[in-house]
């Protein structure tokens, strides 16, 4: 019997079903490489996480199967063990996985990858750590791998979670509906520690990829095991000029926009100085309400994936 022996882990309904035809040849394609294979998906994130956790200490790797929000379901797992992640996109976005340069739209070419993968030395990322912030808050603990969105991208986010075209598409919509109402947000924001700043800002985002809302490359310089974030802030803008600034994401022109800033951080503290109701979302999936803190987990998870294969 092989001494590999992997979990399995798909989302069921991600882009509509299909995470769940992949993950099934996925299964047989590493049991045919003489791998064990344990299926540990189940009808919730709940569900699928309490199995998962279960059986963790008896996995070399767990693989799994979808979008961006199962990707850090299993980073939240297997974050800080010997346990490798391995990642098979089938959900909407694939943004983490597309920031990787991993195969999409060809599940065996992405198995093959896991399974070369294996056989090599361990390759580790950063994960981010997301809690609250508030005093009267419950305890709670998340992490994510891509990006934490905490302005206009969040409502955005919000948003397109909704409707059901693509994802690309989704968001483009969602950005064009959200616009006419929204007015620059008043922050606070603590970073590494430090003193407090109050500032007025449409986006701030904290990226690890970089890469979100279906191909759009914020921080196209980010790296995933450099042991820091990107700190992104968007300040001094209109709705017509915010309007404008998205499109030029996808392109990579949008960082010589005037109020674009980037810098490197380990820990943020944000909070909203009217005290208004604003819910981060990280990774495509809706998170805890500010006040929040994140930080980088440097190497906090064993990635079966080169960072360096990732393409502009």
């Amino acid at each position: 019997m092989s001494r590999l022996r992997v979990g399995l882990l798909f989302n069921p309904t991600a882009a509509l079903g299909t995470a769940h035809r992949v993950g099934r040849q996925v299964g047989n394609l590493l049991r045919l490489s003489g791998i064990s294979v344990v299926d540990l998906s189940g009808s919730s994130a709940h569900v699928a996480r309490a199995r998962a956790l279960e059986v963790r200490d008896t996995l070399t790797a767990l693989v799994v199967v979808g979008g961006d929000g199962t990707v850090s379901l299993g980073a939240e797992v297997v974050a800080g063990t010997p346990v490798r992640l391995g990642v098979v996109p089938a959900g909407s976005g694939n943004d983490f996985a597309r920031a990787l340069g991993l195969p999409e739209n060809s599940p065996a070419e992405a198995t093959r990858v896991l399974l070369h993968a294996l056989s090599r030395p361990v390759v580790t990322i950063d994960a981010i750590e997301i809690t609250s912030a508030s005093e009267h808050a419950l305890p709670h603990r998340s992490l994510a791998l891509g990006n934490v969105n905490l302005g206009f991208d969040a409502l955005v986010n919000a948003r397109a979670n909704s409707a059901s075209r693509g994802h690309a598409v989704r968001y483009s919509t969602a950005v064009l509906r959200e616009l006419p109402s929204f007015r620059p947000l008043p922050y606070w924001i603590r970073i590494d520690d430090g003193e407090r700043i109050d500032l007025d800002a449409s986006l701030i985002s904290l990226c690890n990829s970089g890469v979100f809302g279906g191909g759009m490359r914020m921080v196209p310089e980010a790296r995933v095991d450099d042991g820091v974030l990107e700190l992104v802030t968007l300040t001094g803008i209109g709705r017509t000029k915010l309007l404008r600034f998205f499109p030029r994401v996808f392109n990579g022109t949008h960082t010589s926009v005037d109020g674009f800033e980037v810098q490197p951080v380990r820990k943020v503290t944000v909070g909203l100085r009217d005290g208004r109701r604003l819910r981060a979302y990280a990774d495509g999936e809706p998170r805890i309400e500010l006040p929040i803190t994140a930080r980088v987990l440097p190497g906090a998870v064993r990635i079966l994936a080169d960072p360096g294969r990732s393409q502009p």
